[in-house]
């Protein structure tokens, strides 16, 4: 089927999801790095206890997918979007207003709700029935914002905190919100979403899903790929200023790390529209591993530490891609929400999981270097599972092909 011209709204909806994910989304998750030091120095508190908050907003992002997948469905991206970008600017705004751990776990739990709702879920069901050649790439174009809002979100944060404290800082990243919702609001429309025609095959429903080989493999080797790249991201920061690196110094190192996310996904996003979804996923791995690898034998001094976070920034960009890049191929753009939750639910729970095994076990071993250890272990049973699932992969991808012809 031949696609509709893409209009000028096509395009200011595919540059307001890329604004989306670069603010709303990125600045509530990636100014976690940035807090836990100070908030650790401020209230006393374990770095197994400050990273609980941040794997509470990923943990949320994960399993409330299937139910943002439905409301998506039910009720068109715009909606949500704006719904959730409500929420974050609330759950910022209330964090800069804690007095205890209870109110900080309240405060991100909210977060975390909200997140899930300006996530790439709904950002990338609100695009990919307009660009059905290069649907991949249109994914990676707008996910690249949230390695550009990585790159500004831990900078933004120990700026605003060396200049107006931990509240103050959380305040200013609430007000940043106001960019997002104004944008969505007056850009996109409720009834740009193209209505797909139907396919030979129908998207699954989740029981049917859940026996699809496909949806397992896939779903482990993101978890362990998830679960890998979040306990360094999440921790590079403390483990770098620990090292005697300045916070500032610190900060700008992982800011590299999450830019360099940005061209990660096109690559990825190029390697799904060339060849398949799995390609870019293990290309994503790949550099996760090497990344990984790399930290645990450079000194945190070096110059090639910031090689290094390029390389793990072009890994970790590519693994947010490939839950979309997945079911896109495979069952098409209409009405996949739900599909696309469930798979988010492997995603949430790695991210959720990474960063707070990683502060338990330094807080154990008072050594970095175990935790991301076992980071690396992860990612390379995750390239492996990917490397010997071409048979079962490709199989999946033959008997669903009529999908594709959705838009």
């Amino acid at each position: 089927m031949t696609s509709k011209p893409l209009t000028l709204r096509n395009w200011l909806t595919l540059f307001t999801s890329f604004v989306i994910l670069t603010v709303a989304f990125a600045f509530g998750l990636f100014c976690w790095p940035a807090l836990y030091r100070p908030l650790t120095k401020a209230w006393g508190w374990s770095f197994a206890s400050a990273n609980a908050g941040g794997s509470i907003v990923l943990f949320l992002i994960g399993v409330c997918s299937p139910f943002v997948g439905t409301l998506v469905d039910r009720f068109k991206p715009k909606r949500v979007i704006l719904g959730g970008t409500v929420i974050v600017a609330t759950a910022l705004a209330l964090l800069s207003t804690i007095h205890s751990l209870g109110q900080y776990y309240a405060f991100c739990f909210l977060l975390g709700i909200g997140a899930s709702a300006v996530s790439i879920l709904p950002t990338s069901i609100l695009i990919g029935p307009f660009f059905s050649r290069w649907r991949g790439l249109a994914v990676g174009f707008i996910n690249a914002g949230i390695g550009l809002g990585g790159f500004i979100a831990p900078r933004l944060a120990t700026a605003e905190i060396a200049k107006r404290g931990l509240s103050g800082a959380f305040l200013v990243l609430a007000a940043c919100m106001a960019i997002p919702f104004v944008l969505t609001l007056i850009v996109v429309k409720s009834d740009d979403v193209p209505v797909a025609r139907s396919s030979t095959q129908s998207v699954p429903s989740l029981p049917e899903l859940a026996r699809m080989p496909m949806f397992w493999i896939f779903g482990i080797a993101l978890f362990f790929s998830a679960h890998a790249m979040l306990g360094v991201q999440q921790n590079l920061i403390s483990y770098l200023t620990g090292a005697h690196v300045s916070a500032k110094e610190a900060a700008l190192i992982l800011a590299i790390a999450l830019a360099a996310a940005a061209p990660g996904k096109l690559i990825s996003g190029i390697l799904a529209d060339r060849m398949n979804a799995r390609a870019g996923m293990i290309f994503s791995v790949v550099c996760v591993a090497l990344g990984v690898l790399a930290l645990l034998n450079t000194p945190p001094q070096s110059n090639m530490v910031y090689w290094l976070a390029i390389v793990f920034g072009l890994g970790y960009g590519g693994i947010f891609n490939a839950a979309p890049t997945v079911i896109f191929e495979f069952f098409g753009t209409h009405q996949v929400g739900k599909a696309l939750g469930l798979f988010y639910v492997f995603f949430g729970l790695g991210t959720a999981s990474g960063g707070e095994v990683a502060g338990y076990l330094f807080d154990e071993t008072h050594r970095w270097s175990v935790p991301f250890t076992v980071d690396l272990a992860l990612s390379c049973v995750g390239l492996l599972l990917l490397l010997v699932s071409a048979k079962q992969t490709r199989a999946a991808a033959v008997t669903s092909r009529p999908a594709l012809s959705t838009t």
